[in-house]
C-alpha cells in the first residue's frame, strides 16, 4: 500500500492543536508515504502553482519523480519557486497574525450562528479557515438546502454532498476573509433562514 497524504493545511493548525505528519508516525508509515504540501493555502498564493512532495523512501521517491518528469510536471515557474522560498523564510510573523485573525473569525461565526441561526451547528476546525456547518436542523433536503444558500442567501459555499457519503446536510464556509464580508454573509444567511418560516 502507498499512502498519499495531502497535508496542504499543515501550517494552519489552530490554538491547542499540533499537526502530526503521517510519515512521522512510524518507520513503516514513512516507508509507504508520499506527503503533499504547498505554501499556497497558508500564504494565499495559489495562483503561483507551487507545491512539493516529501517521499522518505528512495525507491518510491524515484518512481514518483520519474512519473512527474514523464508528465512534464517538474518545471515550476521561477516566480513560484522564489515566492515559496520567501514565504517560508520570511512569512512566519504574517502566518501567526493571519491565524489569530482566522481564529477570531471562527469565534465570530460560532457566536453569530448560536445567537441568530440556532438550527445550524458549527464544527470548530482544528486547523485551517474552512468551517463545517451542520444544517440538518433546518429540516431541508439537498435541493432545498442549495436553494437556501445559493438563491435566497446568495452565498457560494461547498455543499457536503460533493465530498461524499455522510456530507448530506452540511455546508462548508471559508472564514479566511475580512470580518465585514463574513458578517454580511452571515446576515444574508440569517435573513434567508428566517424567511423559511414565512409563507
Amino acid at each position: 500500500m502507498i499512502v498519499v497524504s495531502d497535508e496542504i493545511h499543515c501550517d494552519l493548525a489552530l490554538t491547542g492543536y499540533k499537526h502530526v505528519p503521517f510519515a512521522s508516525v512510524s518507520a513503516d508509515a514513512a516507508r509507504i508515504s508520499i506527503t503533499l504540501g504547498a505554501p499556497t493555502k497558508t500564504f494565499n498564493m495559489a495562483g503561483l502553482i507551487s507545491s512539493y512532495a516529501i517521499v522518505p523512501d528512495e525507491g518510491l521517491r524515484t518512481r514518483l519523480y520519474r512519473w512527474i518528469s514523464a508528465n512534464e510536471l517538474d518545471e515550476p515557474s521561477i516566480f513560484a519557486t522564489i515566492a515559496a522560498a520567501a514565504a517560508y523564510r520570511e512569512g512566519e510573523e504574517w502566518r501567526r497574525q493571519m491565524l489569530r485573525y482566522v481564529e477570531a473569525n471562527v469565534d465570530f461565526l460560532t457566536d453569530f450562528v448560536a445567537q441568530r441561526i440556532p438550527q445550524i451547528r458549527v464544527f470548530r476546525p482544528q486547523a485551517s479557515f474552512l468551517v463545517w456547518l451542520d444544517c440538518c436542523g433546518l429540516g431541508l433536503n439537498h435541493r432545498q438546502l442549495l436553494d437556501l444558500f445559493i438563491n435566497r442567501a446568495r452565498l457560494a459555499l461547498n455543499d457536503g454532498e460533493m465530498f461524499g457519503r455522510g456530507g448530506e446536510g452540511f455546508m462548508r464556509i471559508n472564514v479566511g476573509t475580512p470580518r465585514v464580508i463574513l458578517r454580511e454573509a452571515l446576515e444574508r444567511l440569517a435573513d434567508a433562514v428566517a424567511g423559511l418560516a414565512r409563507p
